[in-house]
């Protein structure tokens, strides 16, 4: 073998050689930064979207608080409206209407009544309501089926 084929086919191992650790050396620098951007972007998006929800949060509330304004101001005028309208009423005929003032008193207090039971029975029985309704103290018998292998 020749000198000069020797050294044309060392040239060309090393070409290959450094081609391949070229490409060695790119795919790991790759990946290093491809790790360091991730945990980065990571960390970004997760603070930007905590962010974003607080922002959302803060848009609901405010809202949610605005339409409760705006619905005691709608209530207002409709019992505004309603005292006129008895009034002018009262003026036109001689039928007495009650002005809506009494209702509102009576409505700002929310009373709660249990339910009421009206079961027929007579004065020892259980009514409708009672845990024990519809039990007699039997209890039916029944049939198990029968299990096979």
């Amino acid at each position: 073998m020749n000198l000069e084929e020797f050294d044309i086919i060392i040239f060309i191992t090393g070409i290959i050689f450094g081609c391949l650790a070229t490409s060695v050396f790119k795919n790991a620098a790759a990946k290093k930064a491809r790790n360091d951007n991730t945990s980065t972007e990571e960390t970004l998006t997760l603070k930007s979207l905590q962010a974003e929800l607080n922002n959302r949060q803060t848009i609901i509330d405010s809202l949610f608080i605005n339409s409760n304004e705006q619905l005691v101001i709608i209530e207002k005028r409709l019992s505004n409206l309603r005292n006129a309208l008895s009034e002018s009423s009262q003026q036109l005929s001689s039928v007495n209407i009650e002005s809506s003032d009494k209702d509102e008193a009576e409505s700002s207090i929310d009373t709660v009544t249990p339910p009421r039971d009206y079961a027929p029975k007579t004065a020892k029985e259980p009514g409708m309501l009672s845990e024990s309704f519809g039990l007699d103290g039997k209890t039916p018998e029944v049939e198990e089926p029968k299990r096979s292998l």
